[in-house]
């Protein structure tokens, strides 16, 4: 599996305004988490505007995928000072690895013989030529199929500012799968970590899985 990704917009910020998206996108559910540590401090986080936005590849391959995503990330942390990490999981059932092997010869037997003869009245000579050309190819195909393994397409990672929320958002974010054989499986997720005089803390949300 072969994995490009690129932005047509990313925005990292406490507080900001969205355009227009790149079209419509199925919209998924938001998540959210708070937990508190024996001494008080209390993280939360959580994604917002989860959307899915699918589009037929651009080389036109089954073996193919392409998609654009939107998330908002954010974290807030009471009584100590952390930061958020965000980014995809993306999972293809089946890795293919196609290899042509071309095998070709091409060859003229230019087993030419040529003659002429003239008979006892020289007059009437004669020519024999004989070409016989061989042309041959192969094309072989080798297919590896290999189990898919799961990818950590990390996006962005954020400070918390002390007692607000921060927050990370990526918008029409573009990913791009080849070589995929069987469904492809993209998730978002945020993870926040959390550190105070006397504790750390941790905790994560993930997305609803996005089957393509």
């Amino acid at each position: 599996m072969i994995i490009k990704t690129a932005f047509a917009a990313v925005v990292t910020a406490a507080g900001l305004t969205l355009g227009a998206g790149a079209g419509h996108a199925d919209a998924l559910a938001p998540h959210e988490k708070t937990t508190t540590a024996p001494n008080g401090m209390s993280i939360t986080v959580g994604h917002t505007d989860n959307a899915a936005r699918v589009v037929p590849p651009l080389n036109g391959m089954p073996t193919s995928r392409e998609v654009y995503l939107d998330n908002t990330s954010y974290g807030r942390v009471q009584g100590g000072t952390g930061k958020i990490r965000t980014g995809y999981f993306v999972a293809c059932a089946v890795d293919l690895d196609v290899k042509f092997d071309i095998a070709a010869n091409v060859g003229i037997t230019a087993d030419a013989s040529v003659g002429v003869s003239a008979g006892t009245d020289l007059v009437t000579p004669s020519a024999n030529v004989s070409i016989a050309p061989t042309i041959g190819g192969s094309i072989g195909v080798d297919l590896s199929i290999t189990p898919g393994k799961i990818n950590d397409i990390k996006l962005g990672e954020k400070e918390l500012p002390a007692g607000g929320t921060g927050y990370i958002v990526d918008h029409d974010y573009r990913l791009t799968v080849n070589g995929c054989g069987g469904p492809l499986t993209v998730q978002a997720y945020t993870i926040i970590e959390a550190t105070s005089p006397e504790a750390d803390a941790g905790d994560w949300v993930i997305g609803d899985p996005i089957v393509l």
